[in-house]
């Protein structure tokens, strides 16, 4: 029996001894340049990701026309591309757009001289901030009725360096932190009015984009830009389809293609000083301004595709996510909106970057957004769900607040209603009798509240709560919304 037993264990000793040696075989007998290509390369794409995705969309948003079928931004280099309305089935290109405000956005070279961005008066009380920000999605400035007024004037951009006198009627607003930029001007409207409409096209119309050189002339022309690169060998597919649609191509045929393009508009743009000891760490695998990634060892090279993979998936997850949650709500870090400043580079790669493609600062606008319920349950349409706001504790805005549902690539929720948002200008919301309101989402339209309501995806919804303007109470965060109940 004794014998016995002492086989058995010598047996086991034995089957641990080969497991143990399989173990270490498989895992820590790796080629560990292309393990360690891949660590870092994770790192790399999470701080590089709003430089692939700036250059992919000013390619897109930079072709002469639109594709068929498409609302997106064309011919928008140096000049705005104004929005007069919105088509939430045929905008498919992310950036979680609001439902408040009508768009005209434009991707600016600035270099060698100053731009001048005019504003015409803005009539009433009307809404209106143009946002700007780097070729990393980080913003630097903004021409807003929050900082100037609806007045109307001439705001400069100005090149780091640049040396001479801007005419008198010109307002210094920045020095542009990149050669190329993004502005993203945002003018109230009343999407149930198509009268309204008209009246932002008009001022949008009036919008214009000098350079110095060409300042005083009757019909200045465009300024001046390089020529913008496109995007490899998938740039068929980016006009032909959305930009997830693209991406996903480029990540499962030619991942290394990510790799090239951050080079190229790191090498354009730079990178900021104080992130230099990054580049230190990614220069062996030549990752960074004037690198070369064909020149990584083959090893390292398929560590680097592998990190795009990856990379890719866990930004995804990560934008799905919430964080600093209040009620159920995520609730954004300070410093959102320049997140690559106070160095969070999951926040600005994930939500600013990839959810947003830029975010506003909490001085002109606070998101706040969720996908479950107060049992942690996705949002559907198989459920009804209740948002009540107390008497007097509707979101604290000196402009106005807004409720926006998406999918989960950051699109307007597609629905058979047509309704994406209610707002607190809207003059269709029924206050009960106490003074509170109460915010139906999912399910069907409730009779007699059909103002109140917002419709659900299937299998899966986003909920983002603007606040434009938000008072002392929303960006100290003593303000809290209420949890989401599902009924």
């Amino acid at each position: 029996m004794k014998s016995a037993s002492i086989k058995i264990l010598i047996a086991l000793v034995v089957a641990l001894v080969v497991a143990g040696g399989s173990y270490w075989q498989v895992n820590f007998n790796k080629d560990w340049r292309q393990q360690y290509a891949y660590s870092k390369g994770v790192d790399a794409l999470i701080y590089a990701f709003p430089y692939y995705l700036n250059t992919v969309l000013r390619y897109k948003w930079g072709q002469p026309e639109a594709p068929e079928g498409q609302q997106v931004p064309v011919d928008a280099i140096n000049q705005f591309w104004h929005a007069t309305f919105v088509d939430p089935k045929n905008y498919r290109d992310g950036g979680a757009p609001n439902a408040d405000t009508l768009y005209s956005p434009a991707w600016l070279y600035a270099k060698e001289q100053p731009i001048i961005i005019t504003v015409p008066e803005i009539p009433g009380e009307r809404y209106f901030a143009i946002e700007l920000a780097g070729f990393d999605s980080d913003n630097f400035a903004y021409i807003s009725k929050r900082l100037h007024g609806n007045g109307g004037g001439n705001y400069a951009i100005v090149p780091p360096g640049w040396q001479g006198d801007l005419p008198d009627d010109v307002e210094f607003v920045a020095h542009n932190p990149t050669p190329w930029f993004y502005a993203m001007a945002r003018i109230y409207a009343d999407f149930n009015d198509p009268s309204d409409q008209a009246v932002v096209a008009a001022i949008q119309s009036q919008m214009q984009i000098v350079g110095l050189s060409d300042w005083g002339q009757e019909n200045p022309p465009r300024p001046a830009h390089p020529p913008v690169p496109d995007v490899g060998e998938f740039s068929d597919v980016l006009l032909e389809s959305d930009v997830v649609s693209y991406m996903k191509k480029m990540v499962i045929s030619d991942p290394m293609s990510f790799w090239r393009t951050v080079n190229h508009a790191m090498t354009v743009n730079g990178v900021p000083e104080r992130d230099q000891r990054y580049l230190n760490d990614w220069a062996a695998l030549h990752i960074g301004p004037n690198q070369d990634v064909s020149q990584a060892e083959e090893n390292e090279q398929a560590g680097l595709a592998k990190a795009v993979l990856d990379g890719i998936m866990i930004m995804r997850a990560h934008a799905t996510s919430e964080e600093n949650k209040v009620n159920g709500w995520g609730v954004p870090p300070v410093g959102f909106g320049r997140s690559g400043i106070h160095g969070n580079f999951y926040i600005r790669g994930a939500i600013q970057s990839m959810r947003g493609i830029v975010a506003n600062d909490a001085e002109e606008a606070m998101y706040m957004a969720r996908a479950k319920d107060q049992n942690g349950d996705s949002i559907t349409s198989e459920h009804t769900y209740e948002l009540r706001f107390p008497p007097g504790l509707t979101p604290p805005a000196r402009f106005f607040w807004s409720l926006t549902v998406y999918d989960q690539d950051a699109n307007l929720m597609l629905n058979d209603y047509d309704r994406y948002a209610i707002s607190g200008n809207s003059g269709d919301l029924i206050y009960e009798d106490d003074g509170s309101l109460r915010i139906l989402i999912g399910g069907k339209p409730p009779e007699g509240m059909v103002g109140n309501w917002l419709p659900a995806g299937e299998s899966f919804t986003r909920i983002t709560l603007r606040v434009y303007g938000p008072e002392k109470a929303m960006i100290e965060r003593t303000w809290k919304p209420p949890q989401l109940k599902r009924l």
